[in-house]
């Protein structure tokens, strides 16, 4: 049959309905209407699956569907009214470098008596001196409330601007976002500790580099021309934790497993319990920790692991406990480029048969994803980077190189920051090498094509367009497997390989 793979998974067909509900509320009406129906239907369905076990999966996917729906529309606050000065904040979170000051974000109170958020962009030549938990006077403000439902969701009600020298310290709070707190202190010492590894002169470029690569700091160490450079080459995507770090510390688990004996999942936890704080908690790297911890459970215990599955479940508990995520580009792109790697790789291969061997799978890889992320792109930023496939497939090993050897480095650093010192040199200068390779494609007259921004339906239809030839060439791609001779025809005598044996 040809949906049978649908059968097969069908927990990847529930989480994909229940984030398709999710995204079809952001298009509905804010009416109470919206919210009865969705749950009303929500259950009528799991009523029907129950009474109709040979329809469980279609009842079961349209009521995660109308759950989705539903869920996130319960959870979406109402746009409150317009905040006026002066107000009194307490500093949530540290203050975010921008190119000309610094973004800050204040807990307030609005007028329900419920917590609320204003984020606050302040021009100022100034390095920001605010700590979480120090109470702030605003005297003037220029702003107004927003309806953007990432925001909201997070309950940040209020964007403006204000100048650096009409926010007035009032005092501290001790027991305020006490976790946030000790993130931030965690993140100090850390970054102080590795700073050890490496000699003076070497501190301000090399950290410049692998701070970012390693950690995800890019608006601390990163330059505007560095930041230019990776935009234009498509190599922004090295400054974001995701895929590559998790990777990387299930490796360093079950190496220990293999060679120490060492149980290898409460090892991968204590690696995340370190890794996790020092990110600015990305929806990348919360994307690639779920189906990274689903991918390392299935090979412990099933030999198997159905990537299918991991990345629509992960998607559905992501946006379950975080709705927000569903509405933030960072969790779109690295949905998007995971999407093209699980299902256009497969079909991409075929067509890229005549490539060498060992660049056949890389290159297949890379442009599957950057197919389905430059709809995303061209609607968010306005712009194609053209030379991203092949700036890729010469920046990523050095830069899985690079995040290998100074996350080792960062480990040991924090006992002894010397026995860190060689492996943080020899990370420093790959990361450095990463980026004269940005520097170098983005170098390139025609390096980036600027392109009108897409409108979210033009966007969305574009993606649905690609699904639907992904699917068809899928389809395709089956058949040709189907049609391979089975090992016992081949007894004997020698038979092609199909593509899934390459593989």
């Amino acid at each position: 049959m040809k949906w049978d793979w649908l059968v097969r998974r069908p927990l990847a067909v529930i989480g994909a309905a229940f984030s398709a509900g999710a995204l079809l509320e952001a298009g509905l009406p804010e009416v109470k209407a919206v919210l009865v129906i969705a749950f009303v239907l929500a259950a009528f369905s799991l009523l029907c699956s129950i009474a109709f076990p040979p329809q469980r999966l279609f009842w079961g996917t349209v009521c995660a569907l109308a759950l989705g729906c539903g869920l996130t529309r319960w959870r979406l606050p109402p746009v409150p009214p317009d905040l006026q000065p002066p107000f009194d904040g307490i500093v949530a979170s540290a203050p975010l470098l921008t190119k000309d000051g610094y973004r800050l974000l204040l807990q307030v109170r609005n007028e329900q008596g419920s917590d609320a958020f204003v984020q606050i962009s302040i021009r100022t030549d100034e390095l920001p001196q605010w700590q979480i938990g120090d109470v702030v006077r605003v005297e003037k403000f220029w702003g107004r409330a927003t309806n953007w439902r990432r925001l909201r969701f997070q309950r940040i009600f209020w964007l403006g601007r204000a100048e650096h020298e009409v926010i007035r310290w009032l005092n501290h709070r001790h027991d305020a976002f006490v976790w946030q707190q000790k993130r931030e202190q965690w993140r100090k010492f850390v970054f102080e500790r590795w700073q050890r590894s490496l000699p003076m002169r070497e501190r301000t470029a090399t950290m410049a580099a692998l701070a970012s690569i390693v950690f995800g700091m890019r608006t601390v160490a990163v330059s505007e021309a560095d930041e230019v450079a990776f935009t234009r080459s498509g190599l922004a995507h090295l400054f974001v934790p995701s895929g590559s770090q998790v990777t990387l510390l299930m490796g360093l688990a079950w190496l220990a497993y293999r060679t120490l004996n060492l149980p290898p999942l409460p090892l991968l936890l204590l690696l995340l319990s370190f890794y996790l704080p020092l990110t600015r908690g990305e929806p990348s790297i919360f994307r690639a920790v779920l189906m990274g911890l689903y991918a390392f459970g299935g090979w412990q215990w099933f030999r198997d692991v159905d990537w299918h599955t991991a990345l629509w479940l992960s998607s559905a508990l992501l946006i379950a406990l975080e709705p927000a995520m569903l509405h933030d580009a960072g969790f779109q792109l690295s949905y998007a480029a995971t999407f093209g790697l699980i299902y256009a790789t497969p079909s991409l291969l075929r067509w890229l048969r005549w490539l060498p061997e060992w660049l056949w799978f890389p290159m297949a890889a890379t442009l599957s994803a950057q197919l389905f992320l430059t709809p995303l792109l061209a609607h968010y930023f306005g712009r194609i980077s053209v030379v991203a496939p092949v700036a890729n497939w010469f920046a990523l090993m050095p830069a899985s190189a690079a995040l290998t050897c100074g996350f080792v480095a960062a480990l040991l650093s924090l006992a002894a920051p010397l026995l860190a010192m060689p492996l943080s040199l020899a990370a420093g200068e790959i990361a450095k090498w990463v980026v004269a390779t940005a520097h170098l494609f983005a170098g390139f007259p025609y390096a980036v094509i600027h392109v009108a921004p897409l409108t979210g339906v033009q966007t969305l239809l574009l993606l649905m367009l690609l699904v639907g030839v992904t699917a068809w060439l899928g389809q395709d791609n089956a058949a040709a497997n189907a049609q391979s001779p089975s090992p016992k025809q081949c007894l004997g005598r020698r038979c092609p390989r199909s593509t899934a044996d390459r593989r």
